[in-house]
């Protein structure tokens, strides 16, 4: 029966073993909270000083971005301010004579200004009818003129080439130019009021570069419109703000009111097609994650300094308006947060490093102490043992030493005192003394279960079940396996006397006389076995003189009398037969026979070790309780065939030819039969190693052999009461879907499910509760 595996050591004093931990508990808890405590004060420490620093650098860099918007702002201004003058100084010498005698005084302004001034990409002249003329840098000649004459037509597109000195050295027509000014966004903003004007980021048409113009208009007497204006590229303020270092990989960009860009670091601003023409794009276009989400903020917020976090990053966002530039423009700058404080936290992780050097010293020093208590409190700890099982062992000496006929030959008894000595000495699930009769059989002298305290004994192993244990014991040699299951030499036995127990280990001794092996002893599951295994060797010599004292003809309970030849003949004979009931069925008369209406139960046992237990203190083992139990409910409930063959019983009524009561007398049998194997196994602390099934149909009957002849019965009945009770709950009987339409007015049952019958496919089968 499978027991705790817990081992509780009633020995131990539980004010010592108190102690013992207190003590532990200083020596091991002191020095790892005293290195828990430094780690905490410098992980404060380090928050602290992180926070208070990073609080300081973020105060110092918002003086930096305000010094860096005016900064910018300033340069933004001072970049554009001579487009702006340019437009204001032509304006005010051209009025309305750019195109008329005073053309020679526009070139040479246009000029003078885009050879010096390298931020006026074009100087412009217009007017309200079309007419048109460019100033521009040439592609290898200082400067280009393009004039377009609209009136009076037809109308005419120019280009002249000038050298250095103003003079002409090349002109020609185009005539697939199309461009008109008025219909350009300079023109069309700048004539609408005396104000100067600036434009967006747009394509130039003659170029088609990117860039934007600034422009005024001047009215003539007679009302008509001109507007003066400069190109400036993009390009030359792109390269202006990636010039700009603002932290480690900071940006500015120069926006309108709308969240378009008007220049940007990259250059690249013209991203979104309108009419077939680029235009600027606005921050959320860029496919940027940190400009768009600045831009979000920026639409919500409006201008100012915010910080924005993206993918886990903070940014710091200042949005500044450029008050002498641009029609309402702004200087947006984005910087991560850690390019002003992450040099904070570079230094406070080199701090911290520095900080862990010294822990790592102090926890070397405390893992040192530690150690050393350790070593002491386990130095004592062994020698406390050491001293402990001394104890336990002269205490088991003196135990056995009181009891001299556990060594006497001349005593037949089993040792009991000696296996429950070892079994407490090893603290093991179970000793055995076994008794090798010559080298064919171990007769079990006694067995000792601690979980239980019962005592076992009689049963016999026989070379043939074990030959691999028998080979590894006659050897003489102790051996032992952590897993019996998996060592070749004790996997039958473990199968056999350990696995029903729930027992994994196992040690064998053998006990040795004049160099043979007369018997063993067997510990399993020794939780103690390391203090416990010189005293069971000890015991194995000392058991020798009593393993030999008994002939190999002494069978377990002592010798016996020898037999008279009529009880020889009678026992011979018996020998042959099965039968523990025949009435009603005489084999010397009966043939072979078809029982339409036989009732079969079958009796099955599922432990053979539960079976050679001794009932109690009587003289046989339980499996013989139980068959006399069978034998009398057999006669109580007039069951004709009971039969016993290995670890089954089969009984059988109905061969009177009606059948009519011989389900009723099978079921009363099996409750009673239930009933009486459950008290015997409770009885003697046995789990309920046994199952019971039923069924009611065809059997077939017939007297065999010569003499003496024997009834046997087989057939489907027969059968399904076999896979009813190989197949029933331990303890319960089940019965067939025939079994149960035969008894179903009179018994109670419950429904257990389908069960698969080979050749016959699946059925129903029920549980027999009781009688109604």
């Amino acid at each position: 029966m499978p027991g705790n595996n817990s081992v509780i050591d009633v020995n131990l004093d539980p004010l010592s073993e108190r102690r013992r931990r207190r003590r532990a508990l200083l020596r091991i808890g002191l020095p790892v909270a005293g290195v828990a405590l430094m780690i905490v004060f410098i992980v404060l420490i380090a928050i602290y000083s992180t926070r208070a620093n990073q609080s300081g650098v973020l105060a110092l860099s918002d003086d930096l971005l305000n010094d860096l918007d005016g900064r910018i702002a300033l340069a933004v201004a001072s970049y554009l301010d001579p487009a702006d003058r340019v437009v204001n100084i032509a304006r005010s010498i051209l009025h309305d004579q750019a195109f008329g005698e005073e053309r020679t005084l526009a070139i040479n302004y246009g000029a003078i200004i885009v050879i010096g001034v390298p931020q006026v990409e074009d100087v412009l002249f217009a007017d309200a009818d079309g007419n048109y003329l460019m100033v521009r840098h040439g592609e290898s000649n200082p400067f280009d003129v393009k004039v377009v004459r609209s009136l009076p037509p037809p109308r005419r597109v120019t280009w002249f080439h000038f050298d250095a000195s103003g003079k002409i050295i090349g002109q020609e027509d185009d005539p697939t130019d199309e461009f008109d000014p008025r219909t350009r966004p300079w023109f069309i903003g700048a004539a609408k009021s005396d104000a100067l004007f600036w434009t967006g980021a747009y394509i130039f048409y003659t170029d088609r570069k990117p860039g934007l113009t600034v422009a005024r208009r001047y009215v003539g007497a007679d009302g008509r419109p001109f507007v003066f204006g400069a190109d400036i590229s993009l390009d030359a303020i792109s390269k202006f703000l990636s010039s700009l270092q603002i932290g480690r990989t900071g940006q500015a960009f120069i926006i309108d009111g709308d969240g378009r860009l008007v220049a940007s670091p990259t250059g690249s601003v013209m991203v979104k097609e309108d009419k077939g023409d680029p235009v600027a794009a606005r921050l959320d276009e860029l496919d940027d994650p940190v400009l768009t989400r600045a831009y979000d903020e920026y639409r919500v917020e409006g201008r100012g300094r915010h910080i924005v976090d993206v993918g886990g990053r903070s940014y710091i966002e200042s949005v500044t308006p450029l008050a002498n530039a641009g029609e309402n423009w702004s200087v947006l700058i984005i910087v991560p947060q850690d390019d002003f404080v992450g040099f904070v936290a570079s230094n406070n992780r080199n701090v911290l490093f520095m900080s862990l050097s010294v822990v790592a010293v102090a926890v070397l020093l405390a893992g040192l102490l530690i150690r050393q208590g350790v070593r002491a409190d386990r130095n004592a700890r062994l020698l406390a043992d050491r001293q402990h099982a001394l104890d336990r062992q002269s205490a088991a000496f003196a135990s056995i030493a009181a009891d001299a006929s556990v060594f006497d030959p001349a005593q037949g008894e089993a040792p009991r005192n000696l296996t429950e000595t070892l079994a407490d000495l090893a603290a093991a699930r179970r000793v055995g003394v076994w008794r090798l009769a010559g080298d064919r059989i171990l007769h079990l002298e006694d067995s000792f279960e601690r979980a239980t305290g019962g005592h076992t004994e009689g049963l016999e192993l026989h070379r043939l079940e074990l030959p691999q244990f028998f080979l590894a014991l006659l050897k003489g040699q102790p051996f032992e396996a952590a897993d019996a299951a998996r060592d070749p030499r004790m996997a039958e036995f473990y199968r056999l006397l350990l696995q029903p127990f729930g027992s994994r280990s196992l040690l064998v001794v053998p006990v040795e006389r004049h160099g043979a092996v007369v018997g063993a002893i067997s510990v399993e599951d020794g939780a103690q076995l390391a203090t416990a295994r010189n005293f069971v060797l000890a015991s194995a010599n000392m058991l020798a003189s009593h393993m030999t004292a008994a002939p190999d003809a002494v069978g377990p309970r002592g010798p016996r009398a020898a037999a008279t030849p009529a009880e020889s003949a009678k026992t011979s004979v018996r020998s042959f037969s099965a039968e523990l009931r025949e009435r009603g069925t005489d084999p010397e008369t009966l043939g072979a026979e078809i029982y339409s209406d036989a009732a079969v139960m079958v009796l099955r046992f599922t432990d053979a070790v539960a079976m050679a237990v001794k009932a109690g203190e009587q003289t046989h083992c339980l499996s013989n309780e139980i068959v006399c139990a069978l034998q009398e409910v057999a006669a109580q409930n007039d069951i004709t065939y009971l039969k016993i063959v290995g670890q089954e019983v089969i009984a059988a009524a109905g061969f009177n030819g009606s059948g009519a009561g011989s389900p009723g007398q099978i079921a009363d049998a099996a409750l009673a039969m239930r009933d009486r194997c459950i008290a015997l196994f409770e009885d003697n602390d046995q789990l309920q190693a046994f199952r019971i099934g039923i069924d009611c149909g065809v059997a077939i009957g017939s007297s065999l052999g010569s003499q003496p002849r024997v009834f046997n019965l087989w057939g489907e009945a027969v059968h399904a009461a076999e896979l009813m009770a190989a197949s029933a709950l331990p303890g319960t009987v089940q019965v067939t879907e025939a079994a149960y339409n035969k008894l179903r007015q009179d018994f109670l049952f419950r429904s257990r499910g389908r069960f698969y019958a080979p050749g016959s496919g699946s059925a129903h089968s029920f549980v027999l509760a009781g009688r109604l």
